[in-house]
């Protein structure tokens, strides 16, 4: 499991839910209280997930997510593979050692404890 993160101007930072996989489906549960302070100090959401609703499931890693790994069709999927010291593709193993971090926005990721 790990939690979305995301950090204001100020270096506050709020959760914002907590993605996992399970039996091969993906699931959001939002931190509607974490969500609703990050909003309050500027956060504009989580991509193209409806904030309606606290949680999501998906056959397939939510693009806001997917976005933040390298793609399984990278030329130098190999090389990225061997950095992170992983013998194949595995979306939330990439996630977990990247944290999803983009120079773009201020979200990461980070294990959960649970």
């Amino acid at each position: 499991m790990l939690n979305l993160y995301w950090k204001d101007n100020n270096r506050n930072i709020y959760m914002l839910g907590t993605l996992y996989k399970n039996d091969g489906k993906y699931y959001f549960d939002i931190d509607e209280e974490g969500l609703k302070k990050a909003t309050h100090h500027g956060c504009f959401g989580i991509g193209e997930l409806n904030l309606l609703y606290n949680n999501h499931v998906s056959d397939k890693l939510f693009h806001f997510f997917k976005r933040r790994i390298p793609s399984e069709d990278s030329v130098n999927i190999e090389e990225i593979l061997e950095e992170f010291n992983m013998n194949e593709y595995d979306e939330m193993e990439l996630l977990k050692k990247t944290k999803g971090v983009l120079q773009t926005d201020r979200y990461f990721l980070e294990p959960s404890e649970n």
